[in-house]
């Protein structure tokens, strides 16, 4: 195609480096379409919203792309609608490396997290009974608790005696109880039946004391 030869720059095959690349590059699509939570702002990737960076962004550019021969994505910058990327190309079991951009299109659609909290959706119900500043720092640890594993509180009821708190992870609630050496009183209410299968909803109830 250009007359180089093989002492002068690299070949792929028949083909030298340059020429190699500008083949690939006629067949690299200039948009790509990509999900986005419209209230979150994660992007889905392989179906799970994950949060909006460069490195899961590369994946997502990967995934959309949808061919195996590409191994890589380097993303040098995103104005939020054109990725500059670097790419990494496997040619008959070699490799070739080369700039472009993609024009993003952003898809908007609800995330299950979002559906989840908006909808108030629960597994877990937490009674926090007695003294109220106890009870507010024990949500305020529970929240963070829930956020750094991916749940989330839908909703706090503030109640006379004290505060009813609904967690959208029964198993992730259980385990805040258990690191944190607390032992409420739990029970468990059948809410529903899936593919057969009885679901329960637990609660918790645990009684702060005064002198605490």
């Amino acid at each position: 195609m250009c007359n180089n030869s093989s002492d002068k720059i690299r070949f792929i095959g028949e083909f030298c480096e340059e020429c190699t690349i500008k083949k690939i590059k006629k067949l690299v699509p200039h948009k790509l379409k990509i999900e986005f939570c419209r209230r979150c702002g994660r992007l889905k990737v392989r179906g799970e919203y994950v949060e909006d960076n460069d490195k899961e962004l590369a994946e997502a550019i990967l995934a959309a792309l949808n061919d195996k021969n590409y191994k890589k994505i380097k993303i040098n910058s995103f104005d939020g609608k054109v990725a500059d990327v670097d790419i990494t190309y496997s040619v008959d079991g070699d490799f070739v490396v080369f700039n472009t951009s993609f024009e993003i299109k952003k898809i908007h659609q609800i995330c299950q997290d979002c559906y989840r909290k908006s909808s108030g959706y629960y597994e877990a119900l937490v009674q926090l009974r007695g003294n109220k500043e106890k009870a507010n720092k024990i949500i305020g640890k529970l929240n963070k608790f829930l956020s750094e594993r991916g749940a989330f509180i839908s909703k706090i009821e503030e109640l006379e005696q004290g505060f009813d708190v609904y967690v959208s992870d029964k198993l992730i609630t259980k385990a805040f109880f258990s690191f944190n050496k607390l032992k409420p009183k739990a029970s468990y209410t059948l809410y529903g039946v899936k593919r057969g299968r009885k679901i329960y909803r637990d609660t918790y109830l645990l009684t702060l004391e005064s002198s605490l």
